[in-house]
Parts: structure tokens; C-alpha cells; sequence
């Protein structure tokens, strides 16, 4: 009995990749007001730093060769995944292509040609066009303003800027221009400029969509790409100490909370993006922010192996670890929240709790696939329906799908396209194009948060139970649990398990 815990968790973890999931009935969650809009499958098309929309790498290499795809290269990858689809959906359910990043590294008329020619793509292919907006990372050719120490987030107190910023997208990190600081008056006074220019020329789309009756091709706009303040590349520090000595606060004068008051400076700058491009005439419920947090059941898991996206840092509160974007930060007035999804325990809860807490219509998947990045296919015991219905079965009007085609023919065999495009995933995308209800299965990472709480329950309580009701059925029950386990029949280890808490009275 002693080690039970550390038996069980170990052959789970061990073997995740290898328990199926089975479908079953999703209790629907959306609310009406959200069942009655069109619902948009959305699928990122990168378009900046290369002629080649496919050419995602590109995005942090410093390439200048040309900022946005060409209409051929843009039209091509269009109806590729149009095709192998084969269908762009009806009235409730839209086939959609999410376009971006649009970036400070853009000029202005680069955004508005840009933005014009997807609306004409819209119209021609029958396919939903939305847009992706880079609030802060990508604006390296804006030495006028990251020149400025003023417009950098800085280290200390003393106000030393930061060189560059990290990102975490693979196992080394990679540098990036400076942490932009979000409450800078350059910095407000740009974002205002492009907010409004962007919802002039998106407003503009819109108007010619509704002249030709087809106003559910616009998709929407994400404002935002995970929006957060990073860490300094080169000695990871958490930064920050700018926008706070912009509020007036010092070494002398710290705020209560400097979690709290940070997270209210990426609320403000999310809030500052939308209510510009929401009063150029955009519509608020076609906004989304986009953050990515990790959940607060899998930072409470500690270091585990099993757990690679967005992986706990070292003494690193909740809120600093997320850079200071919780989830709550992605709610605003001008906007829907929007938040990345690649599947970690607990994450959907986090976000069905917080939108039924707030009484939230609508929200946006806004970039994600059935993968935590790092683990490749099939280690989440979660396939495409299941992942599509833990969006769109709970109030989503947008999911966003990150990958399709990325690299091109060379890389069609990496992890994310093969979880992308494959013929399950092609069948779901289908299935809810169509209309059909998406059926939500268990999932490995369902039974990963599930079990080994109740194991150690049942290791910490049953030697005593036994002892004081002298039942000798809970013997041959664990017996039945452990042949489960050989066979990695986990749905029946966890049924075993919940026979035996009954048995002591418990509720499983």
C-alpha cells in the first residue's frame, strides 16, 4: 500500500500515449446568444518576414525580404485547405483563414493593401477571412522606438533596459527585439495610430462584405499574439520596472502587489488595442484578446515530465510565471477574451469556470492544436473532434487552428501537421462544418488529473478502514486494479478506484 501512489502515477504517466479515448455526450455549455452566431473554424496563415505565407520560421529570424505573402502564393494556400476540406461550411458553421501577424514591422500602407486584399480573397474563394494582430513582439524596424530606453520595459527599479526579450517556442529559447513597455506615451500614442488605421481598413472590408450580402465572411479580428510582458533574454529576469515607474511607483514607493498592479498594465494595453479598433466601427463582439496562461492545476503540479508547454518556472508565483497574463486578463469592455489551447490539465476548466463566473458570450481559441507543443502526436489522448468540441461545444465562436501547411512539403511529416491534417482531424473539421454535434471523448489528460488524487486518497485512508470494518473486499478489488493497470486499461482503473472510495463511504 505504501507506494500505490507512485506505482500508479509512474505506468500512467509511462503509458499515456496508449489509453484510447471514448466518446461520450458533451453536456453543452454555450449559451444562446452564442448558439445563434456563426461559429468560425479558423486556420493561421502566417504573412510576415517572406513571400511565403508557409514559411512560419521566418517570424523571429529578422528577414526583411518582403513583409506580406504574394496574392498567388496567399490564393494557392487558400484553397488547399479549402479542398481538402471540402466544404467552406453554411449560415452557422464557417470555414474560415486567420491572416497575420499584422505588426508594428509593417508600414501603414503595407496593413491597408494588406487588409484589402484579404477581403477580396474572402469573396472570391467563399471563404471567411479574420486578422492577427502582433500588439508588441515584431517591431524591430521601429528604431524610433525601441531606441528610446522610455519605450523599453527595464530590469530594475534603476530603470535598466532590457536588450531583448525571450520566447519560449522551443526547447532553446529564442531572442527577440526588446520588451516593449505598454504604458510609454510613444508607445499609447502608436498603438492608438494603428488601432485606428487597422479599424478603419478592416471596417472598410466589412462594408464591401455586406454590399455583396456576405457578411459572415468576416471572421473576426485577434487582438493580441499572447499578450504578456516577457523576460530579458539574456539573464531571465521578469521585467516590468518601466510601466510601474510610469504609475508613479519606486523603490521607495512599491505598489502592495506588483503581480496585481502588472497585471493591470497587459489588461490596460489589451483594453487600449480594442477600444481603438472597436470605435473605428469594428464590432466588439468580433474582437478577441489572445493570452496564453498556464492552468492552475497543472502549475500546482510541480515539475512533471509530462507537462512541456509553458512548464513551471523555478520559485516563480502564478501570476509572474504567466507573465503577468492570467486568464483574467483577457476580458475587457471592447472585446471577447481569446486564449491559446494547447491542451494541458485543467486549462479548459480554468477558461469554462472564468466565462460562466463573468457571464461571457463568446470566446476564441486563438491559437492551438490537440498537442502540447513538445510531446508530439497522440500524447494527449485527445483527437480533433474531442479537441474542437472542448471549444465550440462551451460558447467558442472562434477556434483557431495553428500549422496546416507550415514548411510545405518538406515538413508535412512534423508533429503539429500531422495532427492538423490528418484524416481524423480532415473528418472533425467536416463534421462541424456540416453542423453535426461534436462529440467530446475522455481524454489521457482527463485521467491524469483524475486518478492520482484518488489514489492517494485511497492510500492514505483504506489501511485504517480495513482495520476498523475488518472488510476484506477492498483486497480483492486493488487486485482487479493492479490487472487493470498491467493491461493499461485506465477507464477501469479508475472505475476500481471509485468502486473501492464508495465501499469507504467516500465520494469518489
Amino acid at each position: 500500500m505504501r507506494n500505490l501512489t507512485v506505482i500508479v502515477c509512474s505506468i500512467l504517466f509511462a503509458n499515456i500515449a496508449w489509453a484510447q479515448p471514448s466518446p461520450v455526450a458533451d453536456k453543452k455549455s454555450a449559451t444562446p446568444e452564442a448558439e445563434q452566431e456563426t461559429k468560425y473554424l479558423a486556420f493561421q496563415i502566417f504573412t510576415t518576414y517572406t513571400p511565403d505565407p508557409k514559411d512560419a520560421q521566418a517570424l523571429s529570424n529578422g528577414m526583411r525580404e518582403r513583409l506580406v505573402p504574394g496574392t498567388a502564393a496567399l490564393r494557392n494556400y487558400v484553397e488547399d485547405i479549402k479542398q481538402r476540406i471540402g466544404t467552406v461550411g453554411g449560415p452557422q458553421t464557417r470555414l474560415a483563414v486567420m491572416l497575420g501577424p499584422l505588426c508594428f514591422d509593417q508600414s501603414d500602407p503595407e496593413i491597408t493593401q494588406f487588409v484589402e486584399k484579404a477581403f477580396d480573397l474572402a469573396l472570391e474563394a467563399n471563404v471567411a477571412v479574420g486578422f492577427h494582430i502582433d500588439d508588441s513582439m515584431f517591431w524591430r524596424s521601429r528604431k524610433d522606438l525601441w531606441s528610446d530606453p522610455q519605450n523599453v520595459e527595464a530590469l530594475d527599479w534603476d530603470g535598466t533596459p532590457s536588450m531583448s526579450r525571450r520566447l519560449d517556442w522551443s526547447k532553446n529559447p529564442t531572442e527577440a527585439p526588446p520588451q516593449m513597455c505598454f504604458n510609454s506615451k510613444a508607445v499609447l500614442r502608436e498603438v492608438q495610430q494603428r488601432g485606428a488605421l487597422l479599424g478603419k481598413a478592416i471596417q472598410a472590408g466589412v462594408n464591401r462584405l455586406q454590399q455583396f450580402k456576405k457578411p459572415e465572411l468576416f471572421a473576426g479580428v485577434i487582438v493580441g499574439w499572447e499578450t504578456m510582458i516577457g523576460q530579458d533574454f539574456k539573464t531571465g529576469k521578469y521585467l516590468g520596472y518601466r510601466a510601474l515607474l510610469n504609475r508613479g511607483l519606486s523603490r521607495e514607493r512599491p505598489p502592495k502587489d506588483m503581480n496585481v498592479e502588472l497585471e493591470s498594465v497587459v489588461q490596460e494595453f489589451i483594453e487600449r488595442w480594442t477600444t481603438g479598433i472597436a470605435e473605428a466601427g469594428v464590432s466588439p463582439q468580433k474582437l478577441y484578446s489572445h493570452t496564453a496562461f498556464l492552468p492552475r492545476r497543472a502549475f500546482n503540479m510541480g515539475d512533471n515530465k509530462e507537462i512541456t508547454y509553458m512548464q513551471k518556472s523555478k520559485d516563480a508565483a502564478y501570476s509572474q510565471h504567466n507573465h503577468f497574463a492570467p486568464p483574467s486578463v483577457a476580458f475587457g469592455e471592447h472585446h471577447r477574451p481569446g486564449f491559446s489551447t494547447y491542451p494541458q490539465p485543467g486549462l479548459f476548466e480554468d477558461i469554462y469556470e472564468l466565462v460562466e463566473k463573468r457571464k461571457q458570450v463568446g470566446w476564441a481559441s486563438c491559437e492551438g492544436t490537440n498537442m502540447q507543443p513538445g510531446t508530439g502526436p497522440g500524447q494527449t489522448g485527445m483527437n480533433m473532434e474531442t479537441y474542437l468540441a472542448k471549444m465550440f461545444n462551451h460558447g467558442a465562436t472562434l477556434t483557431t487552428i495553428f500549422s496546416w501547411g507550415i514548411g510545405g512539403e518538406a515538413m508535412k511529416n512534423m508533429d503539429y501537421r500531422l495532427c492538423t491534417e490528418n484524416e481524423e482531424a480532415l473528418r472533425a473539421y467536416r463534421k462541424f462544418l456540416k453542423g453535426e454535434p461534436l462529440i467530446e471523448g475522455t481524454t489521457v489528460a482527463g485521467l491524469q488529473e483524475r486518478l492520482p488524487p484518488k489514489i492517494q486518497k485511497i492510500q492514505k485512508e483504506l489501511p485504517a478502514w480495513i482495520q476498523t470494518t475488518g472488510n476484506k473486499e477492498a483486497a480483492a478489488l486493488m487486485q482487479k486494479m493492479a490487472e487493470h493497470l498491467k493491461a493499461k486499461n485506465f477507464e477501469e482503473v479508475e472505475k476500481t478506484a471509485d468502486s473501492i472510495l464508495k465501499m469507504m463511504g467516500e465520494k469518489p
